[in-house]
């Protein structure tokens, strides 16, 4: 299960890297009035903690949450003995098939406008809700600054999050 977790990871960072822009910007003044660690105020951490209607779709979103907090945010860092023990909990290794599908349909559906400020709100709410006392999976990423490792970039906003790769075939 380890190797999963962790070659889930590698994928992130591997295509990550090369989506974050080169000729970028500083994060506009008026996204850190709202880039905190607050529900009430930051509205992509709120979204980040209501439930999808499937629990493998859940199970997903989540998954995702994690990596892209681990590997995208700076300073941020997944505890893959965590990970581990969340995907076995979720049941992760049984997601297949069908259930699969419908499953990653929904969980994308989700990040489907995934885009830079939606990355810099997520990095300053890591602490929320996978922190210590996190209301997703606590204890799941370490906070970091609560920033994006890469910069803003206003010619290409936009993040291309890879697919999840299925457990077991």
């Amino acid at each position: 299960m380890g190797r999963k977790f962790i070659s889930l990871i590698l994928l992130m960072v591997i295509s990550a890297s090369s989506t974050v822009g080169a000729d970028a910007e500083e994060i506009p003044a008026y996204w850190r009035k709202t880039m905190t660690n607050d529900p009430q105020t930051n509205f992509y951490l709120a979204e980040s903690l209501k439930p999808l209607p499937n629990k493998d779709a859940e199970t997903l979103k989540v998954l995702r949450l994690s990596l892209i907090a681990g590997n995208l945010c700076l300073g941020a860092a997944i505890d893959t003995k965590t990970g581990d023990a969340f995907l076995r909990r979720a049941g992760y290794n049984h997601i297949r098939g069908k259930v699969w599908d419908e499953a990653t349909f929904l969980a994308d559906d989700w990040f489907k406008y995934f885009n830079y400020r939606s990355l810099a709100h997520l990095c300053a709410g890591i602490d929320y809700i996978f922190g210590p006392e996190g209301k997703l999976v606590p204890n799941l990423v370490k906070p970091g600054n609560g920033e994006p490792k890469g910069s803003y970039d206003l010619q290409n906003p936009y993040l291309r999050l890879p697919p999840l790769r299925k457990p077991n075939g």
